[in-house]
């Protein structure tokens, strides 16, 4: 997606994580909301700074969802 725009400020951007929540309904079956804190990146405390991207955990959170409400990984 930045293949043509290659500005200053995001020359060394990659796509690293792809979530695509799925909703039955046209009106959606969950809040936006809801769905967004599924996805969650933990801090890696106080004396740490990250350095690489490995250095983050990205967790998301499968269990209980929504009825009607499917998660996609497309990138990840």
């Amino acid at each position: 997606m930045w293949e043509i725009d290659r500005s200053a400020s995001r020359g060394l951007m990659a796509t690293r994580g792809l979530y695509v929540f799925e909703h039955a309904s046209a009106l959606g079956n969950a809040p936006a909301h809801e769905l967004f804190a599924r996805v969650h990146v933990p801090e890696l405390g106080d004396d740490k700074a990250p350095r690489k991207f490995a250095d983050y955990a990205v967790e998301v959170a499968t269990e209980a969802m929504s009825a009607g409400v499917t998660l996609h990984t497309l990138v990840g």
